[in-house]
């Protein structure tokens, strides 16, 4: 076999070998300017958001433990909100905690007033209960990746044709007692 052969073989199998890898990594489905732009924009048009949100807006970022890709995107998504600051005439509050269970999360809302709750990359196999955790609560659930829109997120973003595009899960907005105007809705991908 030819030392050029060989290269290209190796660097076939090292593809091989890397390629179940990124095929896992999940990724933010949109800029985090572009994400906090619209959650900070639609969140208003939530039928309860008077009545809920007194003085101020606090979002509750969730990360996977010991994932980096996970706490980078939740920290670029701290410094988004932060840059726009308010939502209507309301400052933004933030934190940011690792996902443990769904009964803490649902506990942590209760104790902290969230009334966002942002799931980072890197918890697609915590959605589910994420979405159990926060029924009935008058909580939004927004995911950094959309396909989690799909598995009960109740708001996501994704970039389509060079546009951002929203997704809405309508069961799970009813269920977490988020109401959308019609007027939002037609703007958004409906699961």
């Amino acid at each position: 076999m030819t030392l050029c052969r060989r290269a290209f073989v190796l660097g076939l199998l090292a593809a091989a070998a890397l390629a179940p890898r990124r095929a896992r990594a999940e990724t933010a489905t949109a800029p985090f300017d572009v994400q906090a732009e619209i959650v900070t924009r639609i969140l208003p048009y939530d039928r309860g958001f008077p009545e809920r949100v007194k003085a101020q807006v606090s979002f509750l970022l969730l990360t996977r433990a010991r994932d980096a890709d996970s706490a980078s995107a939740a920290h670029q998504m701290r410094r988004a909100l932060l840059d726009i600051g308010k939502v209507r005439d309301r400052p933004i509050r933030v934190e940011a905690v690792e996902y443990s269970s769904a009964p803490e999360l649902a506990a942590a809302c209760r104790a902290r007033d969230i009334h966002v709750v942002y799931i980072s990359s890197g918890l697609a196999k915590d959605v589910a209960a994420i979405r159990g955790a926060l029924a009935d609560t008058g909580v939004l659930s927004f995911a950094a990746v959309e396909p989690y829109v799909a598995q009960g997120a109740v708001l996501g973003v994704d970039v389509a044709n060079g546009k951002p595009r929203m997704s809405i899960n309508l069961a799970q907005a009813r269920a977490q007692r988020i109401d959308f105007p019609a007027s939002i809705l037609k703007l958004a991908r409906i699961y």
